[in-house]
């Protein structure tokens, strides 16, 4: 019989006899856990190929059938008698040789004399026998004729022993198998059959940490075998795959260090040498641009692919289905489910690096602990991804060119983080650089961060010498006073925010005059959120007359027509006439969003020579409007192509005060006059609700009381002010508002007078 020998580390257990600090067999408990210990047994279950190997937990007792084929076979009798066992094992086990045979018979015959001197009568001898063949039969015997040989059998049991399997165990340690008893439970129910530990060793290195609440040696087996098969699936024909010694070159010259070739990187053959690096900020303004504009030439004429990328936009749903979906229940089955949409190149050696990277990469998130389903979604990401820019990165690149992946922002999801992590493990320069000094979300062990604090801001990357311009350092130097100047210091440039959203004011009647003439940030509520103004906007309707008082209700509306007012003294105003007739709509709102590129492009589009902040802010609060529903029959009766028709044919009066509206100043004006018996347009109420969106600030004055607008909205629009007796056929006084004409400056009167 081999002695049993004291487990010191988890490696010799799948040593071979020769190679162990002498013959003998391993019989150890595990019954703490730890990484180690989930490392063990995975290399134990994959190395099933090399050696024999059997996974049981609690042996149940042999059934009616086993004991009736046992008796068919063997019969009843029994005699605690080497010979006996000897005649029962060559007609039960006929695979035995004699060695095993002859192993097993004393340690089979030191079992019974153990039982015996326990005070165990005949009969429960006999039963323990019975029990034993049984389950050496049904149980053990794929293995038991392997005894004593090499590769050594294993067994790995999961569970709490009873006296029996106990036994049973030390039969089979004896004939010569390496036992591994897994103890979730804890080693104390052992202890109670074994107090000394006669028969088998505590291993010390599994520690004390608790197993996972649902372990089971089946579940570790599974998750073996899909790890096989992920190597599987990653190995080549080539031999000697590259591995990735990334950064570990850098000579902190970043410029240069990423124009070298390979062969100037690293002599390691079977290395390929890359570099993973983040630079934010700049380090010298005036030239950044022009700089990082030549730096990118100087890359691709060394033949460099180089692909510059400012964002990620999300996988589409096609891109999606391509990369197949597939249930997953574990990390593993992710990877093998995924690993085939993987585009592959015409090099072999590379597939294996971007498989095992990918692979890699999707098992470390598994060690993090996030959830499968979060963990798939990032794995889809990963292969739509890499498939998409396939082409312009990987596809026919050779061992003596590194591609450069550029990508000109931060990122700012785990998705972007991971997928700049996976091209970092391929052969591929990888460099996240912006030259803002803001928040990234990418981290990684390997990666080189490197941060100035001046910031510079950029639309886009520079992709020609016209944008690649120099700038001087008085240029700077008068930007960052500015930015000192007007940031979070309630100063403000002129035209400094392109977007806003207006935030009605409920007032009394009253305040209305003292507001009105108010820059927008003295009025309540006024904020800047991001880069959106929240512009307070009056929005009032005023019904009656106070006191009855004709002369002093006109003059009150005369106070609020200063400059940059919309006098309209009769409804209805606006009646469609402006709207070309040719004007269809309908292609041009896509799933209740505007097709704004459409509108653009399309031949009666009015608006094109406005600034471009103008014309999106337009459509931005045309969008509002349909979103809001506050026009009925928006989205159920066409409503919605009339608010489009209507708003993209404004009169030009109207779109200049748009133009010249700066959201930090005095809010355009409408002042709407009824006096008659008649109400506003469905175009009115298109172009008044418009307007209160883009920041304007609308009262209507209806000394009738009559609802004159309300049949057209879903809801209250304007606030309501109830000032005085109502009173009918009143004359609309002659008036003008600032529309007219900008008031004349001192040096334009004079030169006039001096002209006459």
């Amino acid at each position: 019989m081999l002695k049993r020998l004291q487990l010191q580390r988890f490696e010799d257990f799948l040593k071979p006899l020769k190679e162990r600090p002498q013959p003998g067999v391993y019989f150890c408990r595990i019954a703490g856990y730890n990484p180690e210990v989930q490392s063990f047994l995975e290399k134990v279950l994959g190395s099933r190929k090399q050696n024999p190997l059997l996974v049981t937990g609690k042996l149940p007792n042999p059934d009616e059938n086993q004991l009736s084929y046992f008796r068919e076979m063997l019969g009843t009798d029994f005699s605690l008698d080497p010979g006996f066992f000897d005649q029962a094992l060559r007609k039960w086990l006929p695979r035995l040789d004699q060695v095993q045979r002859e192993t097993m018979i004393r340690s089979l015959c030191q079992t019974m004399l153990d039982l015996r001197a326990a005070g165990k009568s005949d009969n429960m001898l006999k039963n323990a026998y019975i029990k034993f063949m049984c389950w050496m039969y049904y149980r053990f015997e794929q293995i038991l004729h392997k005894m004593g040989k090499e590769p050594l059998p294993k067994i790995l049991y999961d569970g709490v022993l009873s006296a029996h399997e106990l036994q049973m165990l030390c039969v089979l340690s004896d004939a010569g198998c390496d036992i591994a008893l897994l103890e979730p439970q804890g080693d104390t129910s052992y202890l109670k059959l074994d107090p000394e530990s006669k028969h088998s060793n505590l291993f010390p290195g599994a520690g004390n940490g608790a197993f996972p609440p649902d372990f089971s040696l089946q579940t570790v087996a599974r998750e073996a075998e899909q790890k096989q098969k992920i190597v599987g699936m990653c190995q080549t024909s080539e031999e000697n795959v590259p591995f990735n010694s990334t950064n570990t070159w850098l000579t902190g010259d970043l410029t240069k260090d990423s124009l070298k070739p390979p062969a100037q990187r690293g002599s390691e053959k079977n290395c390929f040498y890359n570099m993973f690096v983040r630079i934010r900020g700049v380090e010298e303004k005036s030239s950044y641009v022009k700089e990082l504009f030549l730096w990118k030439k100087h890359l691709e004429e060394k033949g460099r692919k180089v692909l510059v990328l400012e964002s990620l936009p999300i996988p589409t749903a096609e891109e999606v289905a391509r990369a197949g979906r597939c249930n997953v229940q574990t990390a593993q089955q992710v990877v093998v489910g995924l690993l085939p949409a993987l585009r592959p190149t015409a090099n072999a050696r590379l597939d294996g690096i971007i498989r095992s990277a990918f692979s890699n990469l999707i098992l470390e998130l598994a060690k993090e602990n996030e959830p499968v389903n979060r963990i798939k979604n990032r794995a889809v990401y990963l292969v739509c991804w890499f498939n998409r820019y396939f082409d312009q990165l990987l596809k026919g690149i050779k061992e003596d060119s590194i591609p450069v992946f550029l990508y000109f922002n931060v990122c700012k999801t785990a998705f972007e983080a991971l997928f700049l992590r996976f091209l970092a493990r391929l052969p591929v320069d990888v460099l996240e650089i912006y030259p803002e000094n803001i928040p990234c979300c990418l981290e990684d062990r390997v990666l080189f961060d490197r941060n100035y604090p001046e910031s510079l801001h950029i639309e886009k990357f520079p992709v020609s010498m016209d944008d690649a311009g120099f700038t001087t350092v008085a240029y700077h130097a008068e930007q960052e006073l500015t930015e000192t100047l007007y940031q979070d210091s309630g100063m403000y440039r002129t035209r400094q925010y392109h977007k806003a959203s207006a935030l009605p004011l409920k007032t009394m009647y009253e305040e209305i005059a003292i507001l009105w003439d108010q820059e927008a940030t003295f009025r309540p509520g006024f904020e800047v959120v991001d880069d959106t103004v929240l512009v307070p906007v009056i929005t009032a309707k005023v019904c009656g007359v106070k006191n009855g008082d004709v002369g002093e209700y006109w003059s009150g509306v005369r106070k609020l027509l200063g400059e940059n007012t919309l006098l309209i003294s009769s409804c209805p105003h606006w009646n469609g006439a402006g709207v070309d007739r040719s004007f269809q709509p309908v292609s041009l709102i896509k799933n209740k969003r505007l097709e704004r590129q459409k509108i653009k492009d399309s031949p009666g589009y009015a608006y094109s020579l406005l600034r471009e902040e103008t014309q999106e802010l337009i459509l931005d609060k045309i969008q509002k409007l349909l979103d809001s529903g506050l026009i009925k029959g928006t989205f159920s009766q066409g409503m919605e192509y009339k608010i489009l028709a209507v708003t993209l044919h404004l009169d030009q009066d109207i779109i200049r005060m748009i133009q010249r509206f700066d959201f930090t100043k005095k809010n355009p004006k409408v002042v709407v006059i009824n006096t008659r018996d008649t109400i506003c347009s469905l175009e009115d109420s298109i172009v008044l609700a418009f307007l209160h969106l883009v920041g304007f600030d609308v009262v209507l004055f209806v000394p009738t009381g009559y609802q004159i607008i309300e049949k057209y909205y879903t809801g209250p629009l304007f606030t309501e002010h109830q000032i005085g007796d109502y009173l009918y056929d009143m004359q609309v006084p002659a008036m003008s508002s600032g529309m007219t004409a900008p008031r004349e400056g001192i040096f334009s009167r004079f030169f006039r007078r001096s002209s006459s």
